[in-house]
């Protein structure tokens, strides 16, 4: 029987970083720790080994922000090897297939090209006029298109049975942008996206317009779609910051308090359009439903009313009452005798 092999975890990473420092570099990040972060006291970090150090990242700022923690010394450091190799091991294991959706600078999804896909359409062969097709290549079946996505998971240290993350990872059977995943598709030209799906969703309603493609462009309306909602519920990742690989739900819900704050009193000083004016938005927009459901919650289920108040409340309610008795009673039994 085949042994599985262990999945290398966030904290087994930075234990093998600090490991990989030579003597003086690691007790500079150690002091580097103390001074940078009130969190942690002199006497956390001296004279402590590299496994107690580790399990103290861990224990204050969570396996995945204490990657972050870490980056960040190293690059103060300037140990930007060390960083930039940290970094690209454990964003793989923050990885959630959720696209990075670019803004325009009134915070709207930006849709034209990015770069990337100008020059991935500068790279295409013009289509040119007799000139003879090759073979046409086979497309492959949706059982292949996924096991290929759980094999690019695999391959980049993800976690195959994370539906969202290979859903990301399946790749488009045509079109300009053939070969490509979904989710560098949303982040490099979510307007060609937005195109395809609603021809798509046209095509589905007519019978008679089916074709071998069709489970690929229902994956890609799914992801589509689901990205776009996830993006409104702030599961977009933040993207900037020591919380760049959170999403702007969990840096609103973080316990550090000190830089949600922070990020609010940046209303009017950060770039219009900016993932900083992106996140700044969402948090204010969360303050407002907090706020609402605070006041809601507060209104006690009695209302206090002076005793005064409520009694003449209660007869005038007895008046109004007698009055609507009287008024619904036929006229000749009104009339006074």
């Amino acid at each position: 029987m085949r042994r599985k092999m262990a999945r290398i975890t966030i904290k087994q990473d930075i234990k093998k970083c600090l490991k990989d420092l030579c003597g003086s570099d690691f007790l500079t990040f150690c002091h580097e720790l103390h001074d940078s972060k009130e969190e942690v006291s002199l006497s956390d970090v001296e004279n402590k080994s590299i496994l107690q150090i580790t399990n103290l990242l861990v224990s204050i700022f969570t396996e995945r922000k204490a990657s972050d923690v870490v980056v960040d010394i190293l690059k103060q450091m300037n140990c930007n090897d060390e960083a930039e190799k940290l970094h690209a091991k454990t964003r793989v294991c923050v990885d959630k297939g959720v696209p990075t959706f670019r803004r325009t600078s009134t915070g709207e999804l930006e849709t034209k090209l990015s770069q990337e896909a100008l020059n991935h359409a500068d790279g295409q062969l013009p289509l040119k006029v007799n000139v003879p097709r090759g073979p046409r290549v086979k497309v492959k079946t949706p059982d292949e298109v996924e096991a290929e996505a759980k094999a690019l998971v695999l391959s980049e240290g993800g976690d195959p049975s994370n539906e969202s993350l290979v859903l990301s990872r399946h790749k488009l059977q045509f079109g300009k942008y053939k070969g490509k995943t979904f989710q560098w598709l949303l982040e490099n030209n979510v307007g060609y996206i937005a195109y395809l799906v609603n021809s798509h969703q046209k095509d589905e309603r007519d019978p008679m317009h089916q074709d071998s493609l069709m489970t690929n462009k229902d994956s890609l309306t799914q992801y589509y779609e689901r990205s776009l909602q996830s993006d409104q519920e702030g599961q977009a990742l933040a993207g900037f910051g020591k919380y760049k690989d959170e999403t702007l739900q969990e840096l609103y819900e973080s316990k550090d308090v000190s830089y949600v704050n922070y990020l609010r009193r940046m209303k009017s000083k950060c770039n219009p359009g900016s993932k900083m004016e992106v996140a700044v938005r969402y948090i204010l927009k969360r303050d407002e439903i907090r706020a609402a459901a605070a006041a809601g919650t507060n209104r006690p289920k009695n209302s206090f009313t002076p005793q005064a108040a409520r009694k003449t409340y209660t007869r005038r309610k007895r008046v109004q009452s007698t009055r609507d008795q009287r008024t619904s009673a036929p006229w000749f039994k009104r009339r006074k005798l």
